[in-house]
């Protein structure tokens, strides 16, 4: 855990216990100052943070070899690398790491390009805002180094807080999050530094600091996921990174947090599509049955025991027809989206087909495929999808996806009625069909997992997707859709080598793995990777050779019969036929509205400015979320996101503070009108089911 600019090496034990006793004396004579540190130290915790004062009250550190070097400043010897934390002057140190990084800083990156040839007012406003952006950047030099004022920065290693203090003493932070895996070297931070005049700091209206200690690397990215949904979204691609000091824990925080970045900057969503899931949702509730949660004794143990292949539509799945075909009887398939086109090609019926793409595109593909054939499956997806996927099975369901306004929506409308049922959300159904139906494994309470065509990217461009889909046609691609110009990130494949996946075929790995991790505590649950694709964390790759069924065979459709009986009901009948419009309460969400457009005048002149104005903004949708006006929440806050992003993005890529400033009040404007259009929209809400294109009836060679 030694910094490695650390220059004190230890030449010899005898050398360094004579160095060692005389830092300890230095010790005992500092012992009354340092013990009313500590007691200061402790009573702020008590009062602000007493989770942490109770944690630390009475703590017994287990590195024991303490001292004091002649600067009076705190060392750690440590065992482990038989060498101190610190060099002979810790804070000296410190400076010559701060001062490089705040000349050569570390922060998140994201770009968001314009989008062509939309029909969504989102992307139309927001392609405003990226044009004055272009418009507004003329002229103006780019940001090197850390600016005065910074929107949100992570540390990873608190150490003693030596560094902590020189960055706090020169640069002005809004959002802090401190991350130290070693609950010694905070316990000792107590005696160290001044944590009062810190947390006195941030414990002012609008900054806020939070503390991740002695959890792992995902403990710490998951718990920072959360705390960051609170503090919004919208700073999260502009946050800055530091690293204390180098060890295998840090090193392997800093790892999986840029592995999981994505998860943070991906599915925000956005006003149209959320008016789409509240207008299709609602056309959709007459024609299917609703998911709610029933005691698991409804299911026998037969039958969560099946095994269960969730099948995708990527190149491996080729390698594996045969399997298929060959333990068929013996287990239930779950075919995922475009999936189903290529099964019945190669004579394969599907038990259940899943489907979460809302847009009538994702409907348009069963048109090449009989009605006899779709009547033997049953079709599952969720309450924002186009009505028209429930037209075309006989029999199918639908769970409610969280973070949607309709779901809000429904279950407020359901309360108020006197409906208690536990109408069943789905998490980690996003952001492609694969995770949809894992979600739906996990709610059935399946303990046998296998994946297959699940590839979350591929080997070569030109061959994305199974040779039989219908993204080609006499082995060319077919036009439908192209991976030639597409953005590829490099991940781990799951037989070794390398795979190439989009950003969203990331994010869908990240949240099959969020999921599997649940599901790895079932005491009775396994899960196996068929696919020559990308590595799923958690899931045992098995060669397809390797793959050994040996179940009885199974009765398929009393299998369905059973989870139907089980786990749905018919939707509520205050629901049905129900107006978008009376449920949305346009007058309310004017009043919302009006508030996000008001703030931005002449007084507004800094950077530090405009994030508390964003910040009041997105706290005020945030806290929404606790009233019956959440589905207000669930509109406004994707489109927010995106635009406050854009703002901020644009406010730290720019030296002058008060020109950057004064040019960004044109971004702000776009945003106004948006919100300014949006109730029109809302008094139309019925009519928003989307009404596709010929996009895929044209070149999907189904």
């Amino acid at each position: 855990m030694r910094n490695e600019d650390n220059s004190f090496h230890i030449k010899n034990v005898e050398s360094f216990t004579t160095y060692f006793e005389k830092g300890l004396n230095r010790l005992r004579q500092h012992d009354a100052e340092l013990t009313d540190r500590y007691i200061r130290n402790m009573s702020m915790f008590a009062e602000v943070m007493p989770h942490i004062y109770e944690s630390f009250q009475g703590y017994q550190p287990q590195k024991r070899h303490i001292y004091m070097e002649e600067s009076g400043e705190l060392n750690l010897f440590r065992e482990d690398v038989r060498a101190p934390l610190f060099s002979e002057n810790p804070k000296q140190q410190a400076a010559k790491r701060v001062a490089k990084a705040l000349s050569q800083p570390t922060k998140t990156l994201l770009n968001l390009g314009r989008t062509k040839d939309h029909p969504s007012r989102h992307v139309h406003f927001s392609n405003k805002i990226l044009d004055q952006m272009s418009l507004q950047s003329e002229g103006l030099e780019s940001q090197q180094e850390w600016p005065a004022f910074t929107g949100a920065v992570i540390l990873f290693g608190i150490e003693f807080g030596y560094q902590l203090e020189m960055i706090l003493a020169q640069r002005s932070i809004k959002h802090l999050y401190l991350y130290e895996r070693d609950l010694d070297l905070f316990y000792y931070s107590l005696f160290a530094i001044e944590w009062e005049d810190i947390l006195t700091t941030f414990n002012r209206d609008g900054r806020t600091i939070h503390f991740f200690l002695g959890t792992n690397a995902e403990e710490f990215t998951e718990k920072y996921i959360i705390q960051l949904e609170e503090n919004g979204y919208f700073m999260a691609p502009e946050t800055y990174l530091y690293s204390s000091y180098s060890s295998p824990e840090n090193n392997e925080a800093i790892a999986y947090f840029k592995k999981h970045y994505t998860r943070q900057v991906m599915g925000w969503g956005f006003f149209d599509d959320a008016l789409i899931g509240v207008a299709q949702g609602l056309s959709s509730l007459p024609k299917t049955k609703l998911a709610h949660f029933t005691g698991r004794d409804a299911v026998p143990k037969w039958v969560t025991n099946i095994p269960v292949f969730i099948l995708g539509n990527g190149p491996s799945l080729d390698q594996g027809i045969e399997l298929i075909k060959e333990v068929r009887d013996q287990v239930l398939l779950i075919c995922c989206g475009s999936t189903i086109n290529t099964l019945k090609k190669l004579g394969i019926t599907p038990d259940i087909h899943v489907d979460i793409e809302r847009l009538k595109q994702t409907v348009d593909k069963f048109s090449f495929l009989d009605q006899e054939y779709l009547d033997k499956i049953w079709g599952l997806s969720v309450n924002v999808m186009h009505p028209g996927l429930f037209d075309c099975f006989k029999r199918s369901g639908m769970a409610m996806k969280p973070g949607e306004a309709i779901t809000s929506l429904m279950l407020s409308q359901a309360r108020q009625h006197g409906d208690m049922k536990e109408y069943v959300q789905l998490n980690y159904c996003n952001p492609v069909v694969a995770n949809l139906a894992l979600s739906y494994v996990h709610f059935f309470g399946f303990n046998n997992v296998y994946y297959l065509g699940v590839d979350n990217g591929f080997k070569d461009k030109t061959s994305h997707h199974s040779v039989h889909s219908g993204y080609y046609k006499d082995g060319k691609e077919s036009g439908f859709q192209t991976f030639q110009d597409a953005k590829l990130v490099e991940r781990e494949g799951n037989f070794g080598g390398v795979i190439y996946a989009t950003s969203i075929m990331d994010t869908s790995r990240v949240q099959l793995e969020s999921l599997t991790r649940q599901l790895n505590q079932r005491r009775n649950f396994a899960s196996f990777n068929l696919s020559d694709g990308a590595k799923i964390e958690g899931v045992t790759p098995l060669p397809l050779e390797d793959v050994l069924i040996l179940d009885p065979k199974i009765d398929h459709a009393k299998v369905i019969d059973i989870l139907e009986a089980a786990f749905f009901t018919e939707a509520p009948e205050t629901l049905v036929n129900q107006s978008a419009e009376v449920l949305i309460s346009v007058e309310d969400f004017i009043k919302v509205s009006k508030r996000l457009q008001q703030g931005w005048d002449d007084s507004i002149v800094t950077r530090s400015q405009v994030c508390d104005l964003l910040w009041s903004h997105h706290r005020h949708i945030y806290f929404l979320k606790a009233t019956v006006h959440r589905h207000i929440y669930e509109l406004l806050i994707g489109s927010f996101t995106y635009s406050a992003f854009l703002i901020v993005q644009f406010l730290f890529q720019y030296q002058d503070e008060k020109e950057v400033v004064k040019r960004a009040r044109y971004l702000f404007e776009p945003w106004c009108e948006f919100l300014e259009e949006m109730p029109s929209m809302l008094k139309q809400a019925s009519e928003f089911v989307d009404e596709g294109n010929d996009h895929l009836v044209t070149y999907y060679n189904g």
